[in-house]
């Protein structure tokens, strides 16, 4: 074990299942679209209808404090789980990736072994490189606890680790075995949370609906303020990897294009996220987003007219994205942030590409973007949702 590595690695001898280990009939996994999952049903019956040796169980500690407790006493004896010591991007390196490989090796997993990741978007982006990579595969299955790992993260079969402050620059295509959407977890994530994971699914609202509906969709979205109504919560999962599920079944690993769209919001969201890790501001990746939603909608509209009825419509979609989403952490000038923009892994050569929206609303993909552009929509957004600084 890396010395500097701090995450634990323990069996839990004492824990006892309480019952059998299946209790449901048998019926067909549902593999390529992720389902609600709410007492995890479908993980059970992979378990016992492929019968791993050895399971892994990677988190972190908010995930073993609030969540663990509702899947431990489900899982088989020969269960070893693995607590991160740290949340956030900052878990997503390679230096971490390194220590789990060397963790799985001392622990004697092999081919046979699986590996379930419990947690948010950063823990199933690196569970699933790192299941992915040793071995050259592990089975693996994801519960995502936090609403924007259920609504985006665990689904489409992407894995990822970031290099110093850029975004997933390192990673693979690879299905898990199984995804379980379970809505209880949200009791445990606090507003904010909440918000960033909203802020995904209007981007998946954005790809999939025209402007005006849009934005009432958005005076519809549930209150983070309030007692979470699982219900609504639930038919929003739904509807958000059902939307992902259909691009992604017609472009798996971005050879044709159609994938792309689900990059909306995020060359611009990306580069604020990057400055952000940078400067050592805490941003989540759902609030950046959100920032960058309101930037390419922003360009949108500029590419529109903004004097058109069409282009008043997506600025006044970009103004709603800042008023609903508002970031945490101020944006810095254009040009700190262009830096990050021109890393951004989409692009081509010396061309900056993002996905914007056409005058009705549709995706189009790989648009060159001028750093004057960029500057323009950046202030756009600055005007509507506070200074830059």
């Amino acid at each position: 074990m890396c010395p500097w590595f701090e995450s634990r690695w323990y069996h839990n001898d004492k824990r006892t299942l309480h019952g059998p280990l299946v209790l449901y009939p048998a019926e067909p996994f549902r593999m390529n679209m992720p389902m609600l999952d709410p007492h995890l049903h479908d993980l059970l019956h992979w378990i016992d209808e492929t019968k791993p040796n050895r399971i892994g169980v990677i988190m972190d500690r908010n995930t073993e404090r609030h969540c663990l407790p509702l899947v431990s006493p489900l899982l088989p004896p020969h269960t070893d789980f693995l607590c991160l010591s740290g949340i956030g991007e900052d878990i997503k390196r390679i230096e971490h990736a390194h220590a789990i490989w060397s963790s799985l090796d001392e622990a004697g997993f092999d081919r046979n072994g699986a590996i379930i990741a419990l947690g948010g978007g950063t823990v199933t982006d690196l569970a699933g490189f790192v299941a992915s990579t040793y071995l050259r595969g592990l089975d693996f299955w994801l519960i995502p606890t936090t609403l924007l790992g259920m609504v985006d993260a665990a689904t489409g079969g992407k894995t990822g680790i970031n290099l110093g402050s850029a975004k997933n620059r390192i990673g693979t295509f690879a299905a898990p075995a199984g995804v379980s959407l379970c809505p209880a977890f949200l009791d445990t994530l606090p507003e904010r949370h909440l918000l960033a994971g909203l802020a995904e699914h209007v981007k998946h609202l954005l790809l999939a609906l025209d402007p005006v509906s849009v934005l009432e969709r958005i005076e519809q979205l549930p209150s983070c303020t309030t007692p979470l109504n699982s219900d609504r919560f639930s038919d929003l999962i739904t509807e958000s990897v059902t939307i992902k599920q259909d691009i992604v079944a017609q472009d798996a690993t971005e050879s044709s294009g159609i994938r792309k769209q689900l990059n909306l919001g995020h060359t611009a969201g990306h580069a604020l996220e990057s400055w952000a890790m940078e400067e050592g501001h805490a941003l989540l990746h759902g609030e950046a987003v959100g920032w960058g939603l309101g930037v390419e909608l922003a360009l949108s509209s500029m590419r529109a007219g903004v004097e058109s009825e069409s282009g008043l419509r997506l600025l006044t979609l970009s103004r709603e994205m800042e008023r609903v989403f508002p970031s945490p952490v101020p944006a810095p000038e254009a040009d700190a942030l262009w830096r990050w923009a021109r890393m951004d892994k989409k692009n081509e050569g010396e061309r900056v590409l993002m996905v914007l929206l056409s005058e009705d609303g549709t995706p189009i993909v790989d648009v060159p973007v001028t750093f004057s552009e960029f500057e323009a929509a950046c202030q756009a957004v600055s005007k509507a949702g506070g200074k830059s600084v």
